[in-house]
Parts: C-alpha cells; sequence; structure tokens
C-alpha cells in the first residue's frame, strides 16, 4: 500500500514540476509566425509590396524561412543557332515540379546550419528544386542538369527566385525570443496563394517549424479588365484599340497646339 502511495506521489511531483518549468520564465516558446499584409492587392499602382514576418521561437535557435508557390510546370521556349549562323526558337522545353516562386532567408549561413541531404529534404537552396525537378524537351543532346541551372539563373533575373542569408533579425536573446524579417515583395509574382514556412534549426537539425500563407489578388478594374480579356477577348480587343486611338489622338491634338504656339 505504502509503495503504491509513494508511486502516485512521484507521479504528481513529477506533473508538478513539468507544469512548473514549462510556465516559467525560462520556457523554451514554440515557434510562431504571422505575416502583415496578409493580402496583397494589385490594382493600378501596383509595383511590389513591403511584407514584414515575425514571430517567437527558441533563443538559442537558428532560423530559415521559406516563401514558395506550389510547385507546378513550367513551359518555355529555347534558340539556337540555325546551320550555325543565326540565332532563332529552336523548340520547347518544360521543367516540371518547379515552384514559380521560390524565396529563402536565414538567420546565418545555411552550410553551417544544415547539411546538403537534411538541406534536400527540407526543400532548403537551390539544390533540392534541381533534385526535384525533371525536364522534358524535343532535343535528345540537351543536358538536364545544365538547362534546370539556366531555368533557375532566369527565374532569379526575373526576382522570383532568391537566397538571402543573414537576414533574419532575431530580438531578445535572453529568455523567450523573437525573430522579424522585412522584404520587398516581387510585383513580378503572379496572382496566388504562397506558402510561408519557418524552420527552427538547432545542432544542424529541424526542431520545430511553424506556418502560414500570404495571397496576392487583382481587384477594382485591374481584376475586371483580367476578368474581361479571358473571358470575353472580343470586347476586351475593340476596348483596347478604342482606348490606343484615343491616347493617340489626345497625344496628337497636344503636340499640334504646341507646335502652333510657335
Amino acid at each position: 500500500m505504502f509503495t503504491k502511495f509513494a508511486i502516485k506521489g512521484l507521479a504528481i511531483l513529477y506533473t508538478a514540476l513539468i507544469s512548473c518549468f514549462l510556465f516559467s520564465g525560462g520556457t523554451a516558446w514554440a515557434l510562431s509566425t504571422e505575416v502583415t499584409p496578409r493580402n496583397i492587392p494589385i490594382n493600378l499602382m501596383y509595383h511590389g509590396a513591403q511584407v514584414s514576418i515575425k514571430g517567437e521561437n527558441g533563443a538559442n535557435d537558428d532560423l530559415i524561412i521559406k516563401i514558395s508557390s506550389e510547385p507546378a510546370d513550367a513551359h518555355m521556349k529555347y534558340k539556337g543557332k540555325a546551320a550555325g549562323l543565326f540565332w532563332m526558337k529552336m523548340g520547347d522545353i518544360s521543367f516540371e515540379h518547379v515552384p514559380t516562386v521560390y524565396l529563402l532567408y536565414s538567420s546565418r549561413n545555411l552550410d553551417s546550419l544544415l547539411q546538403e541531404n537534411e538541406r534536400i529534404t527540407e526543400g532548403i537552396g537551390f539544390e533540392s528544386i534541381r533534385a526535384g525537378a525533371k525536364m522534358e524537351t524535343s532535343a535528345a543532346d540537351m543536358d538536364p542538369d545544365r538547362w534546370i541551372a539556366e531555368f533557375i539563373k532566369f527565374k532569379k533575373a526575373e526576382k522570383l527566385y532568391g537566397i538571402e542569408e543573414g537576414t533574419i533579425t532575431k530580438i531578445n536573446e535572453t529568455h523567450d525570443g523573437k525573430y522579424q524579417l522585412d522584404i520587398k515583395w516581387p510585383y513580378q509574382a503572379a496572382p496566388g496563394t504562397y506558402t510561408i514556412e519557418v524552420l527552427a534549426v538547432r545542432d544542424g537539425n529541424v526542431v520545430d517549424r511553424a506556418e502560414t500563407s500570404l495571397t496576392v489578388a487583382r481587384t477594382g478594374i485591374v481584376e475586371k479588365l483580367s476578368n474581361l480579356a479571358f473571358n470575353h477577348a472580343a470586347v476586351y480587343g475593340i476596348i483596347s484599340i478604342v482606348v490606343a486611338m484615343a491616347a493617340g489622338f489626345a497625344v496628337g491634338a497636344l503636340f499640334k497646339k504646341g507646335g502652333g504656339a510657335h
């Protein structure tokens, strides 16, 4: 009987100690994240947006933030020299299972945070895109590795792919850590919903993760014109011609008036 009560008492004591630890000032906070704004409107004045990502984290943990779209297929045309003389479009090339947007940020150098195999598993870095991508083309002599690398280079030039190390700011690293990342959202990114994933890294391992989303959508007259272009192409074409003619007449009248003044 005594043993039974002793075990029960130890269990209660153990539970109490765990509770005290969890609610004490030295708690390792669960990773959290939030993005501001959550919705980016594309209007007539749109040229990208300022985005802030912040949250709480373990004070001693490093962080990686990945912003990406769902993997999809990208279809492009490639150029070559015809008869060894003229550059022209030679054919089609498709890249399968690649994100349209891939932006990566970290608190320190990625090589010092995770081993390469771990980065590929977690979808971190351009090497993970190369590992998951496939290429389809009608040409038999095209090297997939080379052209996938060219595809990534192209997306970087478009500001849709990028890796910026050491850009996450960690705040108040004594007990309950906080972090913040401020970025310029690229206006080249298409409307859609993008996933923001935050990884906490400790001793070469991912120990926690948090996720939220960012929505980019057309609004107002931009949305109406887009719907018109897709659903009523003929009407959209007529309106475009009328607007172009009106603009031409307006510019012509302006220069005519200016010329008569001299």
